[in-house]
């Protein structure tokens, strides 16, 4: 298996540090407000590496966050007038329903940033006791000058980084005129919001992004992980940022051994998301009468790592798609043809081997199904594979009982 290495920049044999077990953090939502299609992009496309990762017999230990404080979190809550936990629940609640009908395998673990307080804050104590950051009127900053490899997820030097816009569009803002160096990130700060502040050897207060992602791998997973996985937007500052602190604070390196990145969900050509209101929700599209089968395909259709265009247009034809799979499993097939359908699964494993090529492993179940019904393909053996490749690809085929 070969998967595509966001910090190399290139496609790397996969090994895990422990044979048969993958250690996978995915950074997941925050939940001030419901989700959409794009971050179901993101969902949809980890569990099917999760599911793969299974169908090759490993056992995957995979921890998915939520960012239950920050900006958004605060301002939202008090929009609303109700506490941020009780926001937490309820926009989680329906990303909760949204993903168990896509078929989006729970991880084993949602850490919470409001449950993992303590961990931050002694991972930050780490990185002082090691002059990895420094205080300063009650914040907390990494220092950057510290981390020689700062930029290597992006292949870019500091003088480079200086200049790099961030490529999230929700990068908390931060009190510049107190850093040394523009490149020094935020690790803790003063906050009196209700709901959002702990106690703290620096102040009453919260902590900064990047921090809470790195606190809460190392207490659910270790200070080494196999895969850690977002959408391509967290490359900078976000994960950057949090390759530099964990390895700081741990002394273990490399903190992670492969970094996956998803691409760019987009509608009529412009990123969908939250802050410009052009959503499309996944509770909307099944209101729409459209199947999880073919909202899954529709997601999956394109690389993982590509960006896309979606249009209503598409999911017709996918849901054509998901109806010759559902097809293909209720009729007989053609004569005993001594396992010819082997050769589609291996060619279904080849193209997930290849850095999770879900097109070309979507295109093999086509074949596969027309295979069925044309009676080239003996029910009795070809559609058990069509079952058990479908199943990869967290494709029910009707079966949602």
């Amino acid at each position: 298996m070969q998967i595509f290495n966001s910090l190399t920049g290139r496609k790397d044999p996969f090994e895990p540090l422990e044979p048969g077990v993958v250690r996978m953090y995915v950074c997941g939502i925050t939940p001030y407000d419901v989700g959409h299609l794009g971050h179901a992009l993101t969902f949809v496309a980890f569990d099917t590496i999760h599911r793969y990762l299974e169908f090759q017999s490993n056992e995957v230990r995979h921890v998915q966050n939520i960012t239950d404080i920050d900006d958004d979190m605060v301002r939202k809550a008090r929009e609303l007038g109700i506490s941020i936990p009780e926001l937490t629940d309820r926009n989680h609640g329906v990303y909760l329903q949204e993903m168990d009908a896509l078929n989006v395998q729970r991880p084993m673990a949602f850490p919470r940033v409001s449950e993992s307080i303590p961990q931050i804050i002694q991972m930050i104590e780490r990185l002082m006791t090691r002059g990895h950051a420094y205080a300063i009127d009650g914040y907390v900053f990494f220092d950057a000058t510290t981390a020689p490899r700062f930029g290597a997820l992006n292949q870019r030097t500091r003088e480079q980084l200086r200049t790099s816009p961030p490529q999230s569009d929700s990068v908390p803002a931060e009190p510049g005129h107190l850093k040394r160096d523009p490149l020094d990130f935020l690790l803790w700060q003063p906050c009196t919001d209700a709901d959002a502040h702990w106690p703290s050897p620096w102040s009453e207060g919260r902590p900064g992004w990047h921090i809470e992602c790195s606190a809460m791998v190392c207490a659910n997973l270790g200070d080494r992980i196999d895969i850690h996985g977002g959408g391509k937007d967290l490359r900078y500052p976000h994960h950057e940022s949090e390759i530099v602190q964990t390895e700081c604070a741990t002394g273990a390196t490399p903190y992670v051994g492969t970094w996956m990145h998803i691409g760019t969900l987009m509608l009529e050509g412009v990123k969908m998301s939250k802050s410009l209101g052009n959503l499309v929700k996944v509770s909307d599209l099944l209101a729409d009468g459209y199947s999880p089968d073919a909202i899954r395909l529709g997601l999956l259709g394109t690389h993982y790592r590509a960006d896309h265009d979606w249009t209503s247009e598409e999911l017709g034809q996918w849901e054509e798609r998901a109806a010759l799979l559902r097809r293909a499993i209720d009729v007989p097939g053609g004569p005993p043809d001594r396992l010819r359908v082997q050769a589609r699964r291996l060619e279904f494993m080849e193209a997930m081997d290849d850095d999770f090529d879900t097109p070309r492993a979507i295109g093999v179940l086509s074949a596969i199904a027309e295979g069925i019904v044309a009676g080239r393909l003996h029910g009795e053996t070809a559609i058990p594979t069509l079952l058990e490749l479908s199943d990869v690809l967290g494709l029910r085929l009707g079966r949602e009982s």
